[in-house]
């Protein structure tokens, strides 16, 4: 027993030695070799000591930590090679020489805006080494082509549409566009005056402003801005310049109610993190950003890289300055894409190189940039992916700036267009019907604290008095008359044309000071139209005529008068004309067969009723036939004598007499319509016709008929010019053969004119050319033109507006149409009378059956009364006297 115990203590500790001598050869082995790593060497060219250089850099450094420490087993390690460029473009290639020659990187991130990248894509080209920026996003770096440059930020362009789309969405018809004075400045100014004129905007002014220009110049810009009529700005600079533009524009009182300030994506991406002082003076502005969706990602970044910039670079106690923007997610996303593709591309060799001699080529080069390029994650901005060696074109978030914060309004995609909501309509924008803002945008307060959405312009700051030009006119001054007042120098204009005008005036919302200007424009009412368009004069109100190649110059008000040009020629009756059987022409065929048929039914039935009762229509069967014919044909006149003794030919007479009488009337004043008519035909009613017979033909002076005139082939030598009522009237009368003229081919309103005083001795014909009318003439783009032309139609639906016409012409022979009368109009057919042919022949056959009813019950009682006297006369009488015998029971 005692051995077998000391047996089992034994085993027990040499157990223990045994364990205790693993445990301290473990702890006395040496360690697994680290993990070897291959160092890649990226160049960083940064702005460092400006805001968005330090943010970026300390965004890229985030992104390497979080990438090593989410993937450990990476065999490649990123490191970035820091140089500042000074934001000097010398300086920014001096960098990326250093970087290349000497750090051996293999890619470049940066630099930070557009000069200097558009200078280092042509090194990158050289050298083969992919160049990549996160916040250059001018559009002139994409001039050349260079494969080895990308864009991992937005392209600027990409905001154009959106923002027409804004404006469009408003109404606004012209803009100005104020911008830095340099490459990133213009280069956005194709795109968006190409988007803005698709939606049928102009842009009226550019006003280039000079980067770091002193006070005093940004003030003597905004000056000359607040002299124009349009108030809707589009800002496209850098937030640093931006800033200061405000701030002078706050001062100037540009952010004042009626104004309309826009910010492209630069100022619109940080306008969250801007000082509250530049806030301040921002109230009411409209900024375009690429929209980032919110995320716990995106929140757990923001958070420690406000915590990293505050202890490092920051410690005002505005937390908001310190906050990330887009530009930082981007910088972001693209070291993390760079590391990642570096892993993919392993085998990636630097070499020395020298740019001075021809350097030599890196191998990897194109290898690392298509693996950067085929890349595809899901980032912090977004969906992480090279289209075209750009970021493809995102969802923009449209903002509004409200005190010391941004408010989201609405959004547009490339898919739904303008929406209150992201993706909150999936059919296409060419689609959708055209909406309004305020179907698709949440108010904006706009600068004043406004909710009342700007006009878009309003009248300059000089009070500039608007020059109107008036035409001179030697005749037809019935719509324009200038003349001198007799009790002073100046002069006076009136007439119809000025009436409406000043009526539709009246009828706007805002006082318009104007002043007229005669201009003598008699041997063309084009030169006036030119001077409108050079700006010599500010408008034009008169008869000028709204044609297309006008309206291409110029821009026109809703017409006011009837449209079109006709011809004026003599009303005569041709007197070859067969007139012989004209009193048949008012009724047609089927109405004179269908009003035989009735007159000969109609003395059948009479006859029918009458014969057996009446002696007038009994006699021999010629007799009898002449009498009821006599008769029916006698109700043309109504010149029958017959009487009547059934109540059923007197109810069928008086019904057709009804209706003779009533086509008898209509035939009356068809024929008496007929004759006039044909005592007015016009003596030419075909242009064609004068053409082919060689007739003089005669327009108005200055008047663009001329050129309609050679469109039909008149030749020049057939072409008289007319400047006068009376030489109308005179040239008409001469006619071709006696040196006057066949025709005269003029605008509507004037030959209404004309024959308001001449009469009808003259005929219009026509319309031959469709014009719109008359209209008021503007420059391209002037907002008057939609404000005069809804007071117009006002003005024209209501009573003000035939009373102007009365006044002027005292009939509305603006609508008038003195035009040949068509005869076939004239003419009375069957179915103007079916009504009448129906109720008669209804009353014929009621009449007809009640009489061969009576007939008939009168030949049954006949037969009946026949029979019991038959049987009276055979029954024997009981007596000699009589009187039957009563027989006894």
């Amino acid at each position: 027993m005692a051995s077998s115990r000391s047996s089992h203590r034994l085993a027990g500790v040499l157990f223990l030695l045994l364990v205790a001598g693993r445990a301290t050869a473990a702890t006395m082995a040496p360690p697994p070799p680290p993990l070897k790593t291959v160092p890649v060497n990226v160049g960083v060219i940064l702005d460092l000591a400006t805001v968005l250089g330090k943010k970026s850099l300390l965004s890229m450094r985030m992104a390497l930590h979080d990438l090593y420490a989410a993937h450990p087993g990476y065999t490649t390690r990123v490191r970035l090679h820091v140089r500042d460029s000074n934001r000097d473009v010398v300086a920014a290639a001096s960098a990326a020489t250093d970087l290349i020659d000497n750090e051996k990187v293999g890619v470049i991130i940066g630099p930070q805006n557009t000069l200097q990248a558009e200078f280092l894509t042509y090194l990158a080209n050289k050298t083969k080494i992919p160049v990549i920026t996160s916040s250059a996003t001018g559009d002139s770096v994409n001039q050349h082509h260079v494969p080895y440059f990308l864009r991992a930020c937005v392209k600027g362009s990409f905001q154009a549409a959106p923002i027409a789309a804004f404006i469009q969405a408003y109404g606004w018809k012209n803009v100005v566009l104020v911008y830095e004075d340099n490459t990133y400045g213009v280069g956005i100014l194709p795109s968006i005056t190409d988007a803005l004129e698709a939606v049928d905007v102009r842009v009226i002014n550019r006003s280039a402003i000079p980067t770091s220009s002193p006070d005093y110049r940004i003030d003597e810009e905004l000056y000359k801005l607040m002299t124009m009529q349009t108030r809707v700005f589009i800002v496209h600079m850098l937030p640093a310049d931006a800033s200061r533009l405000f701030a002078r524009a706050s001062a100037t009182n540009m952010m004042t109610e009626g104004y309309v300030w826009i910010v492209t994506d630069n100022i619109g991406i940080v306008l969250d993190v801007l000082p509250q002082d530049t806030i301040d003076t921002m109230l009411g502005v409209v900024g375009f950003r690429p929209y980032v969706a919110k995320s716990a990602r995106v929140s757990g970044f923001t958070a420690r890289f406000v915590t990293r910039y505050r202890a490092k670079f920051h410690q005002d106690p505005d937390v908001r300055v310190a906050r990330p923007t887009i530009f930082q997610y981007w910088a972001y996303d693209v070291v993390w894409a760079i590391a990642s593709a570096t892993e993919k591309a392993i085998n990636l060799r630097s070499t020395p190189r020298n740019l001075v001699d021809d350097p030599e080529v890196s191998l990897a080069g194109q290898e690392l940039l298509n693996s950067i390029m085929d890349g595809e994650f899901d980032g912090l901005a977004g969906r992480f992916r090279f289209v075209d060696r750009k970021l493809p074109v995102p969802a923009y978030e449209i903002v509004n700036v409200i005190e010391e914060k941004t408010r989201r309004i609405g959004f547009w995609s490339p898919v739904s267009g303008l929406s209150p909501f992201l993706n909150s309509s999936t059919r296409p924008v060419q689609d959708r019907p055209r909406l309004r803002a305020d179907q698709v945008l949440r108010t904006v307060i706009w600068p004043g604290d406004s909710t009342t959405v700007p006009r878009g312009w309003d009248f300059p700051v000089n009070g500039k008095i608007l020059q109107i030009a008036v035409p001179v006119r030697r005749d037809f001054k019935f719509f324009v008359n200038v003349e001198a007042s007799p009790n002073s120098s100046e002069l006076v204009v009136n007439g119809y044309s000025i009436d409406v005008f000043e009526a539709a005036v009246k009828k706007l919302p805002y006082a318009l000071r104007y002043k007229y200007i005669p201009y003598d424009c008699a041997n063309s009412y084009d030169k006036l139209v030119s001077e409108v368009y050079f700006k010599t004069f500010d408008a034009a109100v008169g008869d000028v005529t709204i044609i297309a190649n006008r309206t291409r110059y110029v821009d026109f008000t809703m017409p006011y008068t009837e449209s079109g040009v006709s011809m004026l020629v003599l009303a005569r009756k041709d007197e070859d004309e067969p007139t012989m059987w004209v009193f048949l022409e008012p009724l047609t065929k089927d109405l004179w067969m269908a009003t035989v048929a009735f007159m000969v039914v109609t003395g059948l039935f009479v006859w029918m009723i009458e014969n057996p009762i009446n002696e007038e229509f009994k006699g021999s069967k010629w007799k009898q036939f002449s009498t009821s014919f006599y008769f029916a044909f006698s109700t043309w006149t109504f010149t029958h004598d017959q009487k009547f003794k059934s109540l059923q030919s007197k109810v069928i007479v008086v019904s057709w007499c009804f209706v003779m009488l009533v086509i008898v009337q209509s035939y009356t004043a068809s024929l008496s319509s007929m004759l006039t008519a044909k005592r007015l035909q016009p003596s030419v009613t075909d242009p064609r016709q004068l053409l082919h017979n060689g007739h003089y033909v005669g327009y108005q002076n200055g008047s663009f008929v001329h050129s309609m005139l050679r469109r039909l082939r008149f030749e020049e030598r057939w072409i008289k010019v007319c400047s006068t009522q009376e030489e109308y009237a005179k040239a008409l009368k001469l006619g071709s053969k006696n040196g006057g003229v066949s025709a005269i081919f003029d605008e509507t309103p004037y030959i209404n004119s004309f024959l308001l005083k001449y009469g009808k001795g003259f005929q219009k014909v026509g319309p031959i050319d469709r014009t719109v009318g008359f209209g008021f003439v503007f420059p391209k783009g002037s907002p008057l033109v939609e404000d005069l032309s809804k007071a117009m139609l006002n003005l024209i639906e209501g009573p003000e507006g035939s009373h102007i016409e009365k006044k002027w012409f005292s009939d509305p022979i603006l609508s008038l149409d003195y035009g040949s009368l068509d005869t076939d109009s004239l003419r009375l057919s069957s179915r103007n009378f079916e009504g009448l042919f129906i109720i008669n022949g209804c009353v014929l056959g009621l009449m007809i059956l009640i009489n061969l009813s009576r007939r008939a019950y009168a030949k049954f009682t006949a037969k009946r009364n026949t029979v019991s006297a038959s049987d009276d006369e055979a029954q024997p009488s009981p007596n000699g006297n009589g009187v039957p015998a009563i027989q006894s029971l």
